[in-house]
């Protein structure tokens, strides 16, 4: 479903506040304009690492000896608005550029959305989808809310879920996941061509896969109709947002990732138990999440707002396959309104700098940077508006930082860093105030033009 096409025209402005081509995170190249995010740009940070060893000493490949992370560029450039043709070509073994012109609805498959406006409310589409395939089951409901009542009512709060109910929940989620998910496939590069392009209610899958570009584009509201019981944590979603898992040569820049319905709206949507327990319904799990020995990736200038279970990097303790991978990223991002995991760290060797993070209107920010098991992190110049939730008070791997604002804990830290990232890439970070304001004013999609296909005229 394209809900608006949100063009851009090529030479409209930056803005108002001068800013040099580097900090925007774009670089000028064959075909690109000034001041605008092209296929041809240059990633920064570890999206950019054009050496052929990785940090464990095994031979690696850079998409480019030059520039690291390159995408589709040089492959054929296509422009979609619709569900099908987005998947079609993010799916497809080309090497492509991939232009999205509008917003489109991955829940939408001719019968209308099935995310509903509110915390408790439905749509048709999404009424009639659960009704097809609980009828003539042990758990036979007519609508989204109905479901949401008798599924909890068939589950023990205090028993990870079982019994009839939770074979068609599951049945359903597995559908579910069909019907959103998306797995981007080598050698892609996908740029929103307006303010309001992107990609609605799916789930952007980059896994086992190499050199793959995501730039100004809203990803937002994967929801997630179908969580489940987990032993006394309530209901809890799967489906996250973007997922980056055993990939390399990855750089997410300029995009906005978000949630519709914020942790405290998630907070009023309980149902009782078998054994009379409110269980919270929580229908998003991770933003962005980078796991399982993923290298070489970059997210940078992007918003990611209005969620809870925001940026976890490494998945478990037990993944000791991590260590000297999970080489990643984290420039000029803004934090706003998020609950925690920003991020969570385990093992990644990683560079978190002029990212700001603030509390947004809806006051859900409980912990920032989360130290876990073995990281290795580089923080520099990055902006926190609440000093006490800046960081937790975990003491795990290692943790230097220079010139950040509001940072607590400060006698948590090392006295020196286990890394360097200039050893790896160039990068020279701003101050963390001049970050803050950057952040306010460039982060996110849409707030510089993208340059279209060759065959795209934006008159």
């Amino acid at each position: 479903m394209k809900i608006s096409t949100g063009r851009i025209a090529c030479g409209m402005l930056c803005g108002a506040l001068a800013l040099t081509l580097g900090a925007c995170g774009s670089t000028s190249g064959a075909g690109s304009k000034k001041n605008a995010i092209s296929a041809a740009d240059t990633p920064l940070g570890w999206a950019s690492y054009a050496q052929t060893k990785d940090l464990t000493g095994k031979a690696t490949t850079p998409p480019d000896a030059v520039k690291g992370t390159i995408g589709g560029f040089g492959g054929k450039e296509v422009t979609v608005s619709t569900r099908a043709d987005f998947i079609k070509y993010a799916e497809s073994s080309e090497r492509l550029v991939i232009y999205v012109d509008g917003l489109i609805d991955m829940t939408d498959t001719g019968s209308g959305s099935m995310v509903p406006d509110t915390i408790k409310g439905s749509t048709p589409a999404l009424d009639k989808w659960i009704a097809d395939r609980t009828a003539g089951s042990a758990l036979p409901v007519s609508s989204y809310a109905e479901w949401k009542v008798q599924y909890a009512a068939s589950q023990d709060s205090h028993f990870d879920e079982s019994g009839p109910g939770a074979e068609i929940r599951a049945r359903m989620d597995r559908e579910w996941g069909d019907l959103i998910d998306v797995r981007i496939a080598n050698n892609k590069t996908i740029i929103g061509l307006g303010a309001d392009s992107g990609i609605f209610g799916g789930s952007l899958f980059i896994v086992d896969a190499q050199n793959v570009i995501l730039r100004n584009l809203n990803v937002t509201e994967c929801y997630n109709p179908f969580p489940s019981v987990e032993a006394d944590d309530d209901l809890n979603a799967m489906w996250d947002t973007i997922t980056v898992r055993s990939s390399k040569y990855v750089w997410i820049d300029h995009c906005t990732i978000s949630s519709k319905f914020s942790p405290k709206e998630i907070e009023t949507d309980k149902y009782k138990s078998k054994d009379g327990h409110p269980m919270k319904w929580q229908v998003h799990d991770g933003l962005l999440d980078i796991t399982n020995e993923s290298d070489f990736v970059t997210v940078s200038w992007c918003i990611l707002r209005n969620h809870d279970k925001t940026m976890l990097i490494g998945s478990s303790d037990s993944r000791k396959g991590d260590a000297g991978h999970q080489t990643i990223s984290l420039l000029h991002n803004w934090y706003d309104g998020c609950g925690q995991r920003l991020p969570m760290v385990r093992y990644a060797t990683l560079h978190i700098a002029n990212n700001y993070y603030s509390a947004g209107s809806n006051d859900t920010w409980q912990r920032g940077i989360d130290r876990r098991k073995d990281c290795k992190i580089y923080s520099e110049g990055n902006y926190f508006d609440d000093e006490r939730k800046s960081i937790t008070s975990n003491k795990n791997g290692s943790m230097y930082d220079v010139g950040s604002v509001n940072l607590n804990l400060r006698n948590n830290l090392d006295a020196s860093p286990s890394w360097k990232p200039t050893d790896y890439y160039p990068f020279t970070a701003e101050k963390a105030e001049a970050a803050k304001k950057s952040a306010i004013a460039f982060a996110g999609a849409g707030k510089i033009p993208a340059v279209g296909p060759a065959v795209y005229d934006p008159k």
